[in-house]
């Protein structure tokens, strides 16, 4: 199977979904986590203006750059998650392409978007995409209290954009911390993102991503 160097380094930096840094969310299921349908939440969108993007988000979502995020990251967690998370968003800052990421406060939730050269996705893709996260994630978690397991995976290409999505949980057996690690591959236009979800809740971001225009 043949990938792009920048579609391979997706690949090599897949561990990178805060596997071992979960960020406590708040004890209230808030807003756009409980709504059954994006109509019942206030949504805006983020204007990516030099990738020709519009990103529909909850409102709740606010843009911040990397060492702001750093600093509230910093605030919220341990040094070891600190310093785990921001090795993370160093490797993630690394790739070619811009790099974005938006925080919800209120439920402790993070939204990361890479911009990458143009990678088409195809079904026969989806199956040793899905392999090769799963590998990372057994392969690179030195933690034995860390447990990953697969929730869903899934692609599709029906409703325009080419998408792969698979989502984790991922749990700390010592200290009862989990949180659920969303990836998303979307190729449209002859545009490739790359998006990372990292949320306490399981509920995703699928619907506010229909709503987005490559």
């Amino acid at each position: 199977m043949k990938f792009s160097t920048p579609f391979k380094y997706i690949i090599a930096l897949v561990f990178f979904t805060s596997v071992q840094s979960c960020i406590q969310g708040v004890k209230e299921i808030k807003s756009w986590i409980e709504a059954s349908n994006i109509e019942e939440v206030e949504g805006s969108y983020h204007n990516l203006n030099e990738d020709g993007i519009k990103l529909y988000l909850p409102s709740v979502f606010k843009k911040h750059s990397l060492r702001e995020y750093k600093k509230i990251v910093d605030s919220l967690t341990s040094k070891e998650v600190y310093n785990v998370e921001k090795k993370r968003l160093n490797n993630l800052r690394k790739l070619d392409g811009n790099f974005y990421i938006f925080f919800d406060e209120d439920t402790h939730s993070t939204f990361t978007l890479n911009t990458m050269p143009y990678n088409p996705i195809y079904r026969r893709d989806a199956q040793y995409l899905l392999g090769v996260i799963r590998k990372n994630y057994e392969n690179n978690n030195t933690n034995p209290d860390i447990i990953s397991s697969k929730v869903t995976a899934k692609y599709s290409d029906k409703n325009g954009p080419q998408v792969f999505k698979a989502v984790f949980k991922i749990e700390n057996n010592k200290t009862k911390d989990f949180s659920y690690n969303s990836t998303y591959i979307m190729s449209s236009n002859k545009k490739t993102i790359w998006i990372q979800v990292s949320s306490p809740y399981e509920n995703g971001v699928d619907d506010y991503l229909t709503k987005l225009i490559m």
